[in-house]
Order: structure tokens, then sequence, then C-alpha cells
């Protein structure tokens, strides 16, 4: 839950006036409303004073997240190795390359530096170095040196999708950074959630 809905949430449950919740959490009227609009990004501490003033606590606990970086994809797909079915780990990313291009340049930059731990297939640690590579370029960023990493290539090609129809498509469509990895999978598939 973003800190916006957070504080609106607790004023609703609460009934709590902006004023009355900043009174008495000692911030100022305008902290709490620049919260509640979105313009506002609180530390924890603000955010812990609010809650408890209006009776509550607040309770952070990191929870994985695919869409946080290719670290957390690597992770989900990690997981979900045991699916033959392919898509939820492209949606996945496709959701990930969303984020990332309505990231700032240094959130960006977090979301491809840390290195996926071994998915345990080899055909996806190709994918997840091609992916941050690729993000690199879309953003003008240095691509994280891991990508560079031999076990981050295939000998030979492959293609994410089964469906040996589509095979020259996924090639022509595939950035460059995913065929040097030997990973063939069309830009749209990554673009258009």
């Amino acid at each position: 839950m973003d800190p916006a809905t957070l504080v609106q949430q607790v004023r609703r449950d609460t009934g709590l006036s902006v004023r009355a919740l900043a009174e008495a959490a000692g911030v100022a009227a305008s902290t709490v409303h620049r919260i509640e609009q979105g313009e506002l990004q609180p530390t924890v501490e603000t955010l812990r004073r609010i809650t408890e003033a209006a009776g509550m606590r607040l309770d952070v606990q990191p929870r994985p997240d695919y869409s946080t970086s290719v670290f957390g994809l690597g992770r989900a797909i990690k997981l979900d190795l045991g699916s033959r079915d392919h898509s939820l780990a492209v949606h996945m990313a496709a959701e990930l390359v969303g984020r990332f291009a309505n990231a700032g340049r240094d959130s960006q930059s977090r979301m491809i530096a840390a290195e996926p731990k071994a998915t345990g297939d080899p055909r996806w640690d190709a994918f997840l170095g091609a992916l941050a590579e690729w993000l690199a370029v879309i953003a003008d960023l240095p691509a994280p040196s891991w990508t560079r990493r031999p076990e981050r290539y295939l000998p030979g090609g492959w293609w994410v999708t089964p469906m040996k129809s589509m095979y020259a498509w996924e090639y022509a469509g595939s950035p460059a950074a995913f065929q040097s990895h030997g990973v063939y999978l069309h830009r749209d598939s990554l673009t258009n959630v």
C-alpha cells in the first residue's frame, strides 16, 4: 500500500480530520494533506507517528515483488520453473519493463544493478541478462557487468514461444541485447501489456 492510500485509509477508518490527525501526530496539517495527495513521500518514522496518533500500528514487512527489479523477477521465475507455460514469466517481465519505463534514472539503475541468482534453467538466466542489458540500452545506462558473464549467454538459440510458426517474427523483433544472449522474444511481448 502506498503512503497516500495508507493515510487516507487511516483517516477514513478513524474519522479524524487532516488537522486533528496532524496535531495528534505532531506534524503540520499540510504534511498530512500532501501525503494524501501523493505529493510527499514520507519517511517510515512520519508514517509511524501518523498511524500511532490514530491508535494504529504501522507494520512494514518486505514482500517479494517481481516488478521492482530484475533480481526480483529472477526470484519469481525460479519459483515458477515447474510451469511449461512461459507466458507468465514473460508477462511478469513486461510489467517490470512498464515500471522501468516510468521510473526515474536513479531507480532505473537500481532496478538492473543486482545480479539475479541462478534460476536453475540456463535459458532464463540468459533471458535475465538480456533483459537487464536491453533496459540499460533503452535508458542510456551502462549495462551491469553481470550481464556479460558467460552463464548469461546461450550457446544455441532459444525461442521463448513454443510455436514454431512464430519463430521468424520473434527473431525479427528481438532486441539486439536478446539476440546476442541467444534469446528470441519479440519486443512487443515485453512492451504491450
